[in-house]
């Protein structure tokens, strides 16, 4: 019985996917796109050269991975969308408002969910990582938090700031700033990970 016990963990640990190369460019490609589109012809062709690069990336990942980035493929539909609305009405806005879209609804779906108890981020990853409830739960409130001051930032900036200057606060602060946050949460994830291995080494032992 512990020999088949642990032939179906270990088949379940090589059923996770590993952290998708191509993920790494999911933010940065569409990004620097952007910004250098938009320096040489303007807010409306630097949004459609993000289309295009998450475009590329979702068919990047199809062609690499051999999967549909569904997240990504509903995300640059409503960009798409409200980037050709921009141009139709010839209003920007609907252009600057598309990262406190994206990062409120994040937020509220994160934040919500802990006060029902339950953890989004887990929800989201459970497939990439193996990690306690209390850390799922401390990450879905954690990045909640974060979307949420994400939100108000650009709700600020982009009424506050011009358009060279709210495209300069995306890139170069609200980017790395995503990146600081990210790179933050990794010792609470990883000390999860290992916590993981611990339960399960400790479920394998004779007697049990």
């Amino acid at each position: 019985m512990r020999i088949k016990r642990m032939e179906s963990k270990t088949t379940n640990i090589h059923a996770r996917p590993k952290i998708r190369f191509m993920s790494m460019f999911s933010e940065i490609a569409p990004l620097a796109a952007f910004f250098l589109v938009h320096q040489a012809y303007g807010l409306y062709a630097g949004a459609v050269a993000a289309i295009a690069a998450s475009s590329l990336l979702v068919a990047a990942t199809w062609a690499f991975e051999k999967r549909l980035a569904r997240f990504a493929i509903f995300a640059t539909s409503i960009a798409a969308l409200l980037t050709l609305a921009a141009i139709i009405a010839e209003e920007k806005t609907y252009i600057k408002i598309q990262p406190s879209l994206f990062s409120g609804a994040f937020a509220a779906v994160l934040l919500i969910g802990r006060l029902r108890g339950r953890a989004m981020m887990k929800a989201f990853f459970q497939a990439q990582f193996d990690l306690p409830e209390k850390v799922w739960n401390s990450l879905s409130l954690r990045w909640g938090l974060f979307f949420l001051a994400a939100t108000l930032a650009n709700e600020i900036a982009w009424r506050a700031l011009s358009d060279d200057d709210w495209v300069s606060f995306r890139v170069l602060i609200m980017a790395p700033a995503t990146g600081l946050f990210m790179m933050a949460q990794l010792p609470i994830t990883l000390r999860g990970q290992r916590e993981m291995k611990q339960i399960m080494a400790a479920a394998d032992k004779p007697g049990d």
